[in-house]
């Protein structure tokens, strides 16, 4: 299902990661399309679907797994009006703060992964390098 023998803490870094790319790649179209007439901003919605998800099942691992593989990452369009006279209701300010915020977050959840896969590899070599 994932690999590596369907560690769970490794589904749950992989689902992570594929949201916060997700989340990037959402913020960078807000952005692109600040001085779109009409563009409303999309934001996406992950964390509460994976906590929901999560707490509806038990702590067996095959439960888990299989609750992580139904979650997916969920964009959002921000339907507030704006102050501008386009329509345009993109924070420029702040969609490069949820961009820094992200790349952040990409950064630690790739460096865990890979500390994790090093733990595995440790532990699979008998502590022997």
């Amino acid at each position: 299902m994932y690999g590596l023998s369907s560690d769970v803490g490794i589904a749950l870094l992989q689902k992570s990661l594929d949201a916060v790319w997700f989340r990037q790649t959402v913020t960078l179209n807000n952005i692109a399309n600040n001085d779109t007439p009409g563009y409303k901003s999309k934001s996406v919605e992950f964390s509460g679907l994976l906590k929901s998800a999560l707490t509806k099942k038990g702590d067996n691992k095959e439960e888990l797994l299989n609750a992580l593989s139904d979650v997916r990452p969920k964009m959002v369009e921000n339907k507030t009006t704006s102050a501008r006279a386009d329509g345009n209701n993109v924070d420029l300010d702040a969609e490069n703060v949820a961009l820094a915020k992200e790349q952040i977050q990409y950064q630690y959840l790739t460096a865990s992964l890979s500390s994790h896969i090093s733990r595995l590899r440790h532990v699979i070599n008998e502590g022997k390098g």
